[in-house]
C-alpha cells in the first residue's frame, strides 16, 4: 500500500510541478479545473440533437433509432451522476485523504476547502456522463452497422460520425477535467482514478437497469415530440 501511495504522490508531483510557470497554460488549466464541468450540459444538447420539426429531411429508420438512443442517454444522465456521487459519499465514510495542499507543499492555483480529497466528485460526474455514452451508444452503433440498411441509398457508417465525435469529445472533456484538478493542486491522480471508476460503475448500473427505464423514457420522449423539442 505504501508503494501505491508513493507512486500516487510522485505522479502528482510530475503533473503539478509546471503549475505557476506558464501563465497561458495555467489559465487554461484553472478554467478546466473550475468551469469545464459546466460544458457537460452543452454536450448533452448536442447529444439530444436537432428536433425533428427543424429538419429539412425526414430521418431514416436507422437514424431515428440511433437518435432515440442518444436522447434516452440524456434523460438517464441525472440518475448516473447522483449514483456516482452517492458512491463517492460512501467511500468518504471509510477513507479520508487530505488534499495535497494540506499534506504537502504544492503549486496551488485555485482556492479550495481543506476537505476530503478522495475520490474526486468532478471525475465521478464527468465519467458518469462519458460512461453512459460509451455503454449505450457503442452497442447501438454496432447494431446499426450489422443490420442491413432499409434505405439502400443511406450507408450505415455516415450515421455513426456524430455519435463517434460526441464520444471522443466526452472522453477529452472528462480527462481534461481530471488532469486539470491535479495540475492546480487540489487532487492526487488516485482521487481522479477513484472518481472515474465510481462514475463508470454508476453509468454501467444505470445501463443495466435501462430496461426498467424504457417505459418512462419513451413517455418523456413522446411528450418532448409533442412539444416539438425532440
Amino acid at each position: 500500500m505504501s508503494s501505491i501511495l508513493q507512486l500516487n504522490y510522485l505522479l502528482f508531483q510530475k503533473i503539478n510541478a509546471p503549475a505557476g510557470s506558464y501563465p497561458f497554460f495555467d489559465a487554461l488549466m484553472i478554467f478546466s479545473a473550475n468551469l469545464l464541468i459546466f460544458s457537460w450540459p452543452l454536450l448533452l444538447v448536442l447529444v439530444w440533437g436537432v428536433p425533428l420539426n427543424w429538419r429539412k429531411r425526414a430521418l431514416s429508420p436507422a437514424q431515428a433509432e440511433l437518435l432515440d438512443q442518444r436522447r434516452s442517454v440524456v434523460l438517464w444522465v441525472a440518475f448516473a451522476c447522483l449514483l456516482a456521487y452517492a458512491f463517492n459519499l460512501l467511500l468518504e465514510q471509510f477513507i479520508f485523504e487530505p488534499r495535497p495542499f494540506v499534506s504537502h507543499t504544492v503549486h496551488q492555483l485555485i482556492a479550495h476547502a481543506a476537505d476530503a480529497s478522495f475520490p474526486s466528485d468532478h471525475s465521478a460526474w464527468s465519467f458518469a456522463v462519458f460512461g453512459l455514452l460509451l455503454f449505450n451508444l457503442v452497442p447501438a452503433m454496432l447494431t446499426t452497422l450489422r443490420q442491413p440498411s432499409k434505405d439502400s441509398h443511406q450507408p450505415a457508417f455516415p450515421l455513426l460520425i456524430a455519435p463517434i465525435l460526441l464520444l471522443i469529445l466526452a472522453f477529452v472533456i472528462a480527462c481534461t477535467i481530471g488532469v486539470a484538478r491535479i495540475y492546480v493542486g487540489v487532487h492526487y491522480p488516485g482521487d481522479i482514478l477513484g472518481g472515474a471508476i465510481n462514475g463508470l460503475i454508476a453509468a454501467l448500473l444505470i445501463t443495466l437497469l435501462s430496461r426498467w427505464l424504457r417505459q418512462p423514457t419513451h413517455a418523456v420522449l413522446h411528450f418532448a415530440y409533442r412539444l416539438r423539442l425532440a
